[in-house]
């Protein structure tokens, strides 16, 4: 049984529409992403399974497809930081908590966008996967999302997968983007109001 929720923390998300539609597409860097095994079986294994490796791997890919696919985003090829995307591996136990180092490699990649992700595994029975955008110029997180997964095959990761990024994680983008987009019509119009001012 496969059950999907979206978390309501720590990301916000909102109703998603055709975004970005009239604007450049964005130039998006994904790093490969974690496996974080607290389960008993990596436990016993002295890390992740290799089934779940696979996993991990098969389903980043359907992810780095499923975004290729948009308009608001063009991927950047991670071979032309793959060195230093191995240091940076070899540097930090998981890349989506390395200090920083996602937005150097952002930066290195010449990318507008970096995102981190992983899956976290308590059992067979209780997974999640993960992922964050960060803005490589604020270095600031600028969408995110989270999706349980309440079984371990490879359906399972597949359809959690498509759903944090189909939905989760690019609502959560989009809708930070209007507010943002938002603040500033309104910071703009104050300015231009007090600047007629006699």
């Amino acid at each position: 049984m496969l059950v999907i929720a979206l978390m309501a923390t720590p990301f916000a998300s909102a109703a998603s529409g055709d975004e970005g539609t009239d604007q450049q597409p964005e130039r998006l860097l994904i790093l490969p992403f974690d496996m974080v095994d607290s389960s008993l079986q990596g436990e016993m294994n002295h890390g992740p399974l290799e089934a779940d490796v696979a996993r991990l791997r098969r389903t980043a890919d359907i992810l780095r497809r499923s975004l290729g696919d948009r308009d608001e985003f063009e991927l950047v090829d991670p071979d032309s930081v793959s060195e230093k995307i191995e240091e940076a591996a070899s540097s930090y136990r998981y890349l989506y908590e390395c200090n920083g180092c996602q937005i150097d490699l952002g930066k290195a990649a010449d990318a507008d966008l970096v995102m981190t992700g992983w899956v976290q595994k308590v059992s067979n029975l209780i997974l999640n996967i993960n992922a964050t955008l960060y803005d490589v110029d604020t270095g600031q997180s600028v969408g995110g999302g989270s999706v349980d997964m309440r079984s371990n095959t490879n359906k399972s990761w597949r359809a959690a997968g498509l759903y944090l990024v189909e939905h989760a994680m690019l609502e959560n983008y989009h809708s930070r983007q209007r507010a943002r987009a938002a603040a500033e019509t309104t910071a703009t119009s104050q300015t231009g109001e007090q600047s007629e001012v006699p």
